[in-house]
């Protein structure tokens, strides 16, 4: 377990540095282009919409992984630069549009070369016995801190909320803190695991050896499920801006302030979750999740400000849970075939499709129709992707 364990710092960094341009692009720029600028909402989701596309290059990263997984630190680091460059073209004229899209068409392809290679340190670490838990936890628990930094940043700089001035500043020093992602490339043993070293280690017996029909079949469906139950990419943009329309900066201010405690919610249902013993009927507990996510969700149309803020805190803790049983069982169906890096890369093709359909939907809709109705869409979409679960093959 040596090899997997010299690997766990690497997992712990990127995610660290990917979760604090998460927060940085969904909590903050949607407030900052919607409601400081006041862009064109039609314009900015046609930008989205070409930016997203490059998301599509997650399958063929998972196929060039598999082939080339001995050069994983030179294309780690590669692709990390040319993720801190892209923060270079946002911040060289922020009320551009144009340069918008690039900065997110660069660090989307930056952070999904990034994202494969780790996929693949994932997949083959995945034969080891608790390992792929481990390993989706300390990626979560990283991700949880990251989203403390910019929350942070900004409540210092940012004490003017109407000064384009100091919302440059805050993006600037987010720039900067991209920087660290760099020593992933030190630290990441670029070492495929052998099968001389797995049979000298306790091992679980892969999912792909065992005989299970109707592996394309499973396949379908399990990208349909991540496809629906994804639907919520339909408010992520419009979502902040809503919040800073309707609570005033206030609320805006406390929904930050409580944002990386949300996300230490969803990483305590994927502690929860990690405790939960794989059984035949876990279909039914993936479930129940989803049923009291979609419920809870259906509230916030109705909620006021200390409402909302309850219901997202306890939504992030049950779609913690939710989250962590599908990963697993995303990872066990990317298990069935020989290539299981284009297999996982395919299966989160299906959450990038959602993204690159929902984002910019949600930003041309909001524009026209309010943000309850399409809360609304989200609730049934979520609800829907239990049918295929249903369908799937029961490991």
């Amino acid at each position: 377990m040596d090899l997997l364990k010299s690997n766990y710092l690497s997992f712990f960094m990127v995610y660290l540095i990917i979760s604090l341009i998460n927060t940085f692009i969904i909590l903050y720029i949607p407030v900052f282009m919607l409601e400081i600028l006041n862009v064109n909402r039609i314009q900015l989701s046609f930008v989205q919409f070409l930016s997203y596309l490059t998301l599509f290059l997650g399958p063929i990263t998972g196929l060039f992984f598999d082939k080339f997984s001995h050069k994983k630190k030179q294309l780690l680091l590669v692709s990390s630069l040319v993720l801190i460059i892209s923060f270079s073209f946002f911040n060289l004229n922020i009320d551009n549009l144009s340069y918008f899209g690039i900065f997110l068409s660069l660090n989307f392809t930056s952070r999904l070369i990034i994202k494969a290679g780790m996929s693949k340190l994932m997949l083959e670490a995945s034969q080891f016995r608790n390992a792929k838990k481990n390993i989706i936890l300390i990626s979560n628990v990283s991700a949880s801190i990251g989203s403390i930094i910019p929350i942070i940043i900004f409540n210092l700089i940012v004490y003017d909320i109407n000064s384009i001035d100091l919302w440059t500043s805050f993006f600037n020093v987010c720039w900067l803190m991209s920087f660290p992602i760099m020593l992933t490339f030190f630290l990441i043993k670029d070492v495929s695991l052998n099968e001389d070293f797995i049979t000298e280690t306790k091992i679980i017996k892969p999912l792909a050896q065992k005989k299970i029909e109707n592996k394309r079949l499973s396949l379908v469906l399990i990208l349909l499920a991540n496809f629906l139950i994804w639907g919520d990419k339909l408010i992520e943009f419009p979502l902040t801006s809503y919040i800073f329309t309707k609570f005033g900066e206030d609320g805006f201010r406390n929904y930050s302030y409580l944002f990386f405690i949300f996300l230490y919610l969803n990483i305590g249902g994927w502690f929860i979750a990690r405790r939960l013993k794989n059984e035949k009927k876990s279909i039914i507990k993936i479930s129940i999740s989803i049923t009291i996510y979609a419920s809870l969700m259906f509230f916030i149309v109705f909620s006021n400000l200390t409402t909302f803020l309850l219901i997202m805190a306890a939504n992030q803790l049950i779609g913690g849970i939710m989250m962590s049983q599908f990963t697993e069982r995303n990872i066990d169906v990317s298990n069935l075939g020989k290539n299981t890096a284009l297999s996982y890369e395919l299966i989160r093709g299906s959450s990038l499709l959602a993204s690159l359909i929902f984002v910019p939907l949600g930003t041309l809709l909001s524009t026209f129709v309010p943000l309850e109705f399409l809360i609304t869409i989200v609730v049934v979409m979520s609800l829907f992707s239990i049918t295929p679960l249903y369908f799937l093959k029961k490991y």
